[in-house]
């Protein structure tokens, strides 16, 4: 269509999506996504909210499907593509929807956890008599450490349920370890 330009809308989803399918089956997603302008105000010299735009989205194909079973009221987005004025109203043909990670913490196929993906967690390793470096299971003998330097001390298997296991310090922690929580 003539008169689209490209564009990235980075809002919140309002309201649900609807998903239909067209005569030939294919799969048809629309929702409205309202972005708010973040504008600077010099008479009280701070940033405010600027007037929401609403814009309505629609996707085609396999990613209506994924858009209609992972996007609801309220998530933040992040969606590319051809937008048009139509009827007053602004209009996006995306070709790419995503969850603003900014907001959010988004799970994908192989980083869902068992549990939460209703599969049963995989068996627990067998222990090992005695932990063998990998570099030992190449060579088929295990080497002794080079003359100065400690022996390499193996990984510890990972958990096989990650859900249950202890809680790793933050990102803060690290980043400011003398930051307290008062």
């Amino acid at each position: 269509m003539s008169g689209e330009t490209a564009a990235v809308v980075r809002g919140r989803v309002y309201g649900t999506v609807r998903l239909r399918h067209t005569e030939r089956g294919t799969p048809a997603a629309r929702f409205t996504v309202v972005q708010v302008p973040r504008e600077y105000d010099r008479a009280r010299g701070q940033w405010r909210d600027g007037e929401p735009v609403p814009v309505i989205c629609t996707v085609t194909g396999p990613l209506a499907r994924h858009v209609a079973e992972c996007l609801t009221d309220a998530v933040h987005v992040i969606a590319t593509g051809n937008v048009a004025l139509r009827d007053n109203v602004l209009h996006l043909d995306s070709a790419q929807v995503g969850v603003d990670l900014a907001h959010h913490v988004a799970y994908i196929d192989d980083t869902l956890p068992a549990v939460l993906a209703g599969r049963s967690p995989a068996p627990a390793p067998r222990a090992a008599a005695t932990p063998v470096p990998p570099s030992a299971h190449r060579a088929g003998t295990a080497r002794p450490a080079p003359a100065g330097r400690p022996a390499p001390v193996p990984a510890a298997a990972p958990e096989t349920d990650w859900w249950r296991s202890a809680p790793r310090p933050s990102w803060d922690a690290a980043a400011a370890p003398g930051r307290t929580g008062h």
